[in-house]
């Protein structure tokens, strides 16, 4: 991982254009271009999750490593719900993806105050997930033509 990762929650309202921008770059170029999946990646929920963001370095002159959605607790499923997860190619090989959850573990539970999470990942991630102490509660099934798991982290 690089020397100086820096972290940044903002809400809906907090986002800028450019910072907006970034963001749905990542996440076409990461879920749509590589994975060749053409779906709709603007899904109407990001005014209600809380964004992460990993920068290198300064995130006025950092580049964009990392990126997740956090729902709070009924705004998705039950518990708090994490989704959207990736880091950019620049990123990877670094132990950034762990780093991410872990971040989004501690802001889900500082913020919703229970150690709970959700999320729906991506069936070559399975392993990744349980390692952080996820466990399989339905799938796998098919979204957008990809192999996805229910996860649960009970805490």
């Amino acid at each position: 991982m690089t020397a100086t990762v820096t972290w940044r929650w903002l809400c809906w309202s907090d986002l800028t254009p450019d910072l907006l921008h970034m963001i749905y770059k990542a996440r076409v170029d990461v879920f749509v271009v590589e994975q060749t999946c053409p779906y709709a990646e603007i899904d109407g929920l990001d005014p209600k999750a809380w964004h992460c963001l990993a920068f290198d370095g300064h995130p006025t002159d950092g580049r964009l490593l990392g990126y997740a959605r956090l729902f709070g607790p009924g705004d998705y499923y039950d518990e708090p719900a994490i989704g959207r997860v990736l880091t950019t190619e620049a990123a990877r090989g670094r132990g950034l993806g762990r780093a991410l959850m872990a971040e989004c573990h501690r802001f889900a539970e500082a913020r919703f105050k229970t150690p709970a999470v959700r999320l729906n990942g991506q069936g070559y991630l399975k392993g990744f997930y349980e390692s952080l102490g996820y466990q399989s509660v339905r799938g796998p099934y098919d979204e957008d033509g990809i192999e996805h798991w229910e996860m649960l982290r009970a805490g």
